[in-house]
């Protein structure tokens, strides 16, 4: 997590970046802002401490201006509301008639003559900022086996972090870590996924595993990445029986793009499969773009399979989670990038079997690192 240096001034801004390095924050991760433009141009970095001035010139080498507010309002109406704030001002005067402009935007307003004072509230809140860290990505994972296939490719570590268990891996020099959801189900993944997002805001999540399939329009053994998902048991029941109302999120077009490259480049399959060397599908398949239908129950009779897929004609994916992970990153603050893709194993009827369970888990995961790795290296594209 980056924190905003916005200071015109050289000695007060060496000084208050002094401090910084002195309390073990890398200067890589210290962004100077000299302007409003400076200000405006580094907004998109993910940043978790404001240190604001009260004036400053709108462009590099101008006059300063009263532009402290102006800096205020825009990071509070900015997906940067959580953000710590801090303002070291050489204006106290000042100070009266902003004061409850200020606090009542959570800024906390120091006088930067007095050294003691602002270096004090600045490692208060050095110490706060280290206490919510951040992660670059979640992958969330419904049973042990999905997880499973995380702990064989990468070396991590297992923490119990409020009694869920994360798994932390580095994809390059980014760090994120796979969740273990407590339960099945579009209830607890939901919680879980919305409550993770909101406390270590990743810019990307993503969830792998095993699911069912609708046998018209997907085979056993296929990967299917959701393009979109919609919850299938929404609705209303009247006398003359269950009026669907199914509710839907999409993956965004330049995801999907990016996703669809990736599954169409030759030999792609064979990559994900490589170093598998356990029970695979009898006839290989292409992976491919899906829509995902999710629910609370597990689904295993033809009638019911075939109520849910009348609403949708084009649905390859019936699973129990990948609806509420859509709609947690949906709706949570910082919007982070989603990416889910499950394997099917089965094709929802009573003819079920655990055979491809290792593989379908296997090969999703394989493909959400893939993904990952290919949005980070591929200089952010997918955004």
């Amino acid at each position: 997590m980056k924190i905003m240096l916005i200071e015109d001034d050289r000695k007060k801004r060496e000084d208050i970046k002094d401090f910084l390095l002195s309390k073990n924050v890398a200067d890589k991760d210290i962004i100077i802002a000299k302007s409003m433009t400076d200000f405006t141009t580094n907004l998109h970095h993910d940043i978790g401490l404001f240190i604001i001035d009260l004036k400053l010139p709108n462009l590099d080498g101008g006059n300063p201006s009263f532009n402290g507010m102006t800096i205020l309002e825009t990071i509070t109406k900015s997906s940067k509301q959580e953000s710590l704030l801090l303002a070291i001002s050489s204006y106290p005067d000042e100070f009266p008639k902003l004061r409850d402009y200020y606090e009542s935007h959570g800024c906390i307003l120091s006088t930067y003559s007095n050294k003691k004072g602002w270096q004090s509230t600045l490692e208060h809140l050095l110490i706060q900022l280290n206490k919510n860290p951040t992660l670059d990505f979640l992958i969330f994972c419904a049973l042990k086996e999905e997880r499973t296939p995380y702990i064989t490719i990468k070396t991590g570590k297992i923490y119990n972090r409020k009694g869920i268990e994360f798994y932390d891996i580095n994809i390059g020099d980014k760090k994120g870590s796979v969740v273990l959801l407590p339960a099945m189900g579009l209830v607890n993944a939901a919680i879980i996924s919305g409550a993770c997002i909101d406390r270590y805001k990743p810019s990307i999540v993503a969830m792998s595993g095993i699911c069912g399939g609708f046998s018209h329009n997907t085979k056993l053994g296929q990967l299917l990445v959701s393009k979109m998902a919609y919850e299938y048991q929404s609705g209303k029941w009247t006398d003359d029986g269950f009026k669907q109302e199914p509710y839907q999120v999409s993956t965004d077009q330049n995801t999907l793009t990016e996703l669809n490259m990736m599954i169409d480049k030759e030999g792609f399959l064979s990559d994900l499969e490589d170093d598998f060397l356990s029970t695979k599908p009898k006839e290989p398949t292409p992976p491919m773009l899906s829509i995902f239908t999710s629910g609370s129950a597990v689904i295993a009779t033809k009638d019911l399979l075939e109520n849910i897929q009348n609403t949708h004609r084009k649905a390859g994916g019936l699973d129990m989670e990948i609806f509420a992970i859509h709609r947690a990153a949906e709706l949570s603050i910082n919007k982070p990038l989603c990416i889910c893709a499950k394997t099917v194993v089965d094709l929802c009827d009573s003819n079920k079997s655990d055979d491809l369970h290792i593989y379908g888990s296997y090969i999703s995961a394989k493909f959400i690192l893939f993904a990952i790795e290919n949005h980070y290296l591929s200089g952010n594209k997918m955004l």
